[in-house]
């Protein structure tokens, strides 16, 4: 049993480092820890916390949660007596949570800190990855099997997980502190270079969560930091030509789209796929117009004026809530609103334990939920199936980290 929890160890370190590097690696590195999980619960194993039904049971809200696209989607299928059966490929990775979430279980706490290095080694390899398909930012992209702002958004996360581990670091040694801060600041350079202005609202979300876990730092360092961090981010606002662009085109964008000279601009589509698909909503508030319907929805707006052909184009409202109430309706909405919040509600629950590793282990959670959560207001993070084996295996990984620091804690103190 101890060579098949090395490799539950080994494929969720080799997955952080290989999901933003190599097409489908998330896809295979998921289906092989799926498999494992399957084999163990027909072989009736029991690791050494819960049983499967008795971490069902505990966590139910949560796995409630992670099968609402499945039942929205098959809902909307009801409603409109359609069915097509792709549409359950990503809800159905999202619906095998408890599989995940029990196979972690099995892992012991010294073999869950391995992961440190998987985040701190795919950070940095992102970083190498998106500065060559930029050429150093001179484009915004290159051709790559996931869009820019989710991989800069997935590189940034990384280097916010590998940041955070350094509670987990008994020792404090200080070249490993300096490597898990190197992997933070190429999260933040994949960012800078992705040209996102939907990743770059995501990085106040960090400072405010990682304010939050830090506890035991004196008020003092805490202000520090923060200037530090502020001193940073302004100069590259300053002094970075990426920034300086972005914020003027956003800004000649919203002037053009108020004076009513040019609504086709980047963010005047996006203000019209906003009103366009909460229009649809409107008009099908119970199921949607369909995941399939979606584009045709739109040229059907185009039609009636309510927004122009050239957004009619697009996939996508550029806004997650947006999208799924469009398509999915209330039971769409419902189900988003639950895959974000409910596990941050697990996570925020431990944001203020007296243990530094279960603390820094939730904000890692909280980083997660919200950051995607704060991506989705002007972008779709769940439109991409690279996403649902990411926010599956973390969360999973996170809350399973957090029951045996507790366990270990509590054994401690006996």
């Amino acid at each position: 049993m101890r060579h098949v929890k090395l490799l539950i160890a080994f494929l969720v370190v080799s997955f952080y480092i290989s999901a933003l590097l190599v097409d489908r690696a998330a896809g295979v590195i998921f289906g092989v820890l799926l498999l494992l999980s399957l084999i163990l619960l027909v072989s009736s194993r029991q690791s050494d916390s819960e049983s499967f039904g008795g971490l069902v049971k505990q966590y139910w809200l949560l796995g409630l949660a992670m099968c609402g696209p499945l039942i929205a989607v098959f809902a909307n299928q009801v409603g409109s007596n359609h069915f097509v059966a792709r549409t359950y490929d990503s809800p159905f990775r999202l619906a095998m949570f408890s599989l995940i979430f029990w196979l972690f279980s099995f892992l012991p706490i010294k073999y869950m800190r391995y992961v440190q290095w998987g985040w701190v080694i795919g950070a940095l390899l992102s970083a190498v990855k998106i500065y060559d398909l930029t050429y150093g930012g001179v484009i915004r992209y290159g051709d790559d099997f996931i869009p820019i702002i989710i991989f800069a958004e997935m590189a940034l996360l990384l280097g916010m997980f590998a940041t955070l581990s350094i509670a987990w670091d008994t020792h404090h040694d200080k070249l490993i502190i300096l490597l898990k801060i190197s992997a933070l600041f190429a999260g933040l350079y994949a960012a800078y270079l992705s040209q996102s202005r939907g990743v770059w609202m995501t990085i106040p979300v960090f400072l405010f969560i990682a304010g939050l876990a830090a506890k035991n730092i004196s008020f003092r360092y805490k202000f520090y930091l923060i200037i530090f961090f502020v001193a940073i981010l302004g100069s590259i606002s300053y002094f970075g030509n990426i920034v300086k662009t972005r914020m003027s085109g956003a800004e000649n964008d919203i002037s053009q789209y108020s004076m009513g000279e040019n609504v086709d601009t980047s963010l005047g589509i996006r203000l019209q796929l906003w009103r366009g698909s909460w229009v649809l909503f409107k008009e099908h508030p119970v199921f949607g117009v369909g995941v399939e319907n979606f584009p045709k929805a739109l040229t059907e707006l185009a039609e009636r004026k309510i927004i122009t052909p050239v957004s009619a184009t697009f996939p996508h409202s550029h806004n997650e809530i947006l999208f799924v109430m469009s398509r999915l309706g209330t039971f769409g909405l419902l189900a988003i609103l639950g895959l974000y919040f409910i596990p941050v509600y697990y996570f925020f629950r431990e944001i203020r334990h007296n243990d530094s590793e279960v603390r820094c282990t939730a904000a890692m959670g909280l980083s997660l939920c919200l950051g995607f959560f704060t991506l989705g207001l002007v972008d779709v993070v769940f439109l991409w199936w690279e996403i649902f084996p990411y926010y599956v295996i973390s969360i999973a990984f996170f809350l399973s980290y957090i029951i045996k620091r507790k366990k270990e804690v509590t054994v401690s103190l006996s």
